[in-house]
């Protein structure tokens, strides 16, 4: 099954550069995923309010096209494999002409009340959808550039195969930050767009663009309020950058994200 919402964005999810934030855009798909776990046909309304849920293990997104506030939108998303605890799923976010503006590849762990993983229900293992989702790949609405209504601008095609680094080396920028309550959400842990905005605090500190359009990330733990955090970030070359989040010395979150520098008017 193939699940939607509808959305019009707002100014508040934009940069200064005008154009929607790719930590929105997650919000957006974790938003329309969080609504689809309520839908009967899914078979998980029962386990959620029992205390089950999803907790994202790694996901790779990429923004096609720039857009900006007053964007009609349709977010989607489809379960394209599921086994006994682990589920994997494609998301996009279509403009209102079918033009694919994000896509992601998403995976993963369904965790019970306790923290443990737990069983998926038959019913949610049947609904797995197979085939791509729906979209073309058209030409960005034309605009005055630096428009407050529409910065829209295409950017270069991207593939999802950006790959997570294994060392870190010796010159890297180190940005501490202590976890606020804003930064946490309903399952009382950061907000996984959150770790996204503070890889681009980091990289704008470094002189970096934190317009960043394409990323892939991988959680492996959970930060909440009080945490100290190091946001350590390293460049691979170009536009392309890599980040470890820690706790003491605790890897929580590793990313490899590509930027696009912009003209802020």
């Amino acid at each position: 099954m193939i699940f939607s919402i509808p959305l019009t964005t707002r100014g508040t999810e934009c940069g200064p550069d005008r154009w929607v934030t790719l930590p929105s855009i997650i919000s957006y798909m974790e938003h329309c995923r969080w609504l689809w776990m309520d839908e009967p046909e899914l078979g998980l309304v029962e386990a959620v309010h029992e205390g089950h849920g999803f907790y994202v293990v790694q996901q790779s997104i990429a923004m096609n096209r720039r857009f900006g506030m007053d964007q009609r939108c349709e977010i989607r998303c489809a379960m394209t494999y599921a086994g006994r605890s682990v589920a994997e799923g494609l998301q996009d976010v279509l403009r209102d002409d079918g033009v694919k503006l994000a896509h992601c590849h998403i995976r993963g762990a369904f965790m019970g009340p306790t923290g443990r993983l737990a069983r998926l229900p038959i019913k949610t293992r049947e609904s797995v959808y197979e085939g791509e989702l729906d979209g073309v790949r058209g030409t960005a609405h034309a605009g005055t550039p630096g428009s407050l209504f529409d910065p829209s601008q295409p950017l270069r095609p991207g593939t999802l195969e950006l790959a997570l680094p294994t060392d870190r080396p010796e010159e890297v920028d180190r940005y501490r930050i202590t976890v606020r309550a804003s930064d946490i959400d309903i399952f009382k842990h950061v907000n996984a767009a959150n770790y996204v905005r503070f890889v681009a605090s980091a990289l704008s500190r470094r002189g970096g663009s934190e317009s960043i359009h394409r990323a892939e990330l991988k959680y492996s733990g959970q930060a909440v309020v009080g945490d100290v955090l190091d946001v350590l970030t390293w460049s691979l070359g170009g536009d392309v950058y890599a980040a470890d989040i820690l706790r003491g010395d605790e890897v929580l979150f590793r990313a490899v994200v590509e930027t696009e520098s912009s003209s802020v008017l």
